[in-house]
């Protein structure tokens, strides 16, 4: 499989992705608009024309990465002086390349996690508020806080150790056929 398929393959498939997300987040923000709207005496049709160009645009971006993939690839590949596409590494390298940005963005999310729920986790702990989460009210942030570090192990594991993690399903997927 060339570069350009594999590319705009992931390009047709977050497209997909993108729209599932515009149609929630469309969900999202006509609630947010219908309750704003019954509570608040203010006029709304700013935040519902917000609303509306966000998931416009949103939906605009999934149709050109779904009905355009090849389109976008040529345009994101690196080229050459005679406009060739530069990139021509294995499927190895692209795995472990893969992996390394599946590291990334687990870290990019986990990592403000860990802030957030520590801030709670302290927010909890302190006299004067924990009476508002009864007895053991923390015990919540301090799970919370588990499952974050043990996110970043992973991202960290992927970030760093992509090349073992590809080789790993290498064998194993070749141990059936020997």
């Amino acid at each position: 499989m060339k570069s350009i398929e594999l590319l705009s393959t992931g390009i047709r498939l977050l497209g997909i992705y993108v729209f599932i997300y515009a149609f929630r987040s469309g969900i999202y923000q006509y609630q947010a608009v219908m309750q704003f709207r019954s509570t608040s005496q203010d006029d709304m049709v700013t935040f519902t024309y917000v609303a509306l160009i966000q998931v416009g645009l949103i939906f605009i971006a999934s149709f050109l990465m779904f009905k355009f993939p090849v389109s976008l690839a040529k345009w994101l590949l690196p080229k050459t002086k005679e406009n060739e596409v530069a990139l021509d590494g294995t499927a190895k390298d692209i795995e472990i390349s893969i992996f390394a940005i599946i590291g990334v963005y687990i870290l990019s999310w986990a990592i403000p996690d860990l802030f957030y729920n520590g801030i709670w986790w302290w927010y909890s702990t302190h006299n004067e508020i924990s009476g508002m989460w009864g007895q053991g009210g923390g015990n919540e942030y301090i799970i919370n806080q588990i499952v974050t570090v043990l996110e970043i192990a992973i991202g960290l594991y992927l970030c760093l150790r992509a090349q073992g993690l590809s080789n790993l399903l290498r064998r194993l997927r070749e141990a059936g056929a020997r």
